[in-house]
């Protein structure tokens, strides 16, 4: 093997090593930047329905914001869940991240799917479709639900 094929040769194995060491750990870091910014404990600051069929229930709505604005969501880094509203348990379980979607799955078995709609350091919107049974009718509708640190 002549020099020239030698050094020819070395460069390639240098490109393949970059290829599986580098990329790798730029994919790796982006996943754990947003999840970076998930953990931590979220306090409850805005609420929003919209309603795509059923009922007009305004008390429901706007206990819905009540609630939201006295609510806090702990995201801890080893994948487990707390929704408090107030100093009162309202869920616990794990929670994993998915493309953009916050996928939380309760000790009971119920799953939530929210899409990621912002998430920044001290700011995150999350979405989910709910539909709920009333006295008048079922309800269905998305929620919005906003939170700053």
């Amino acid at each position: 093997m002549t020099k020239t094929n030698l050094k020819s040769q070395y460069r390639i194995n240098f490109l393949w090593c970059i290829l599986f060491l580098v990329f790798p750990l730029g994919l790796f870091s982006c996943t754990s930047g947003l999840e970076g910014k998930l953990v931590g404990t979220w306090k409850g600051s805005d609420f929003l329905f919209q309603k795509t069929e059923g009922p007009d229930l305004v008390a429901t709505i706007n206990g819905g914001l009540e609630r939201q604005l006295n609510s806090k969501l702990v995201l801890n880094e080893n994948g487990t869940y707390e929704k408090l509203v107030g100093e009162y348990d309202n869920g616990k379980g794990t929670w994993v991240l998915e493309d953009d979607q916050l996928i939380t799955r309760g000790e009971s078995g119920n799953e939530l799917v929210y899409l990621l709609l912002k998430v920044t350091d001290k700011e995150l919107i999350i979405r989910h479709d709910v539909s709920v049974d009333t006295p008048k009718g079922q309800l269905v509708g998305t929620i919005t639900l906003s939170y700053l640190r």
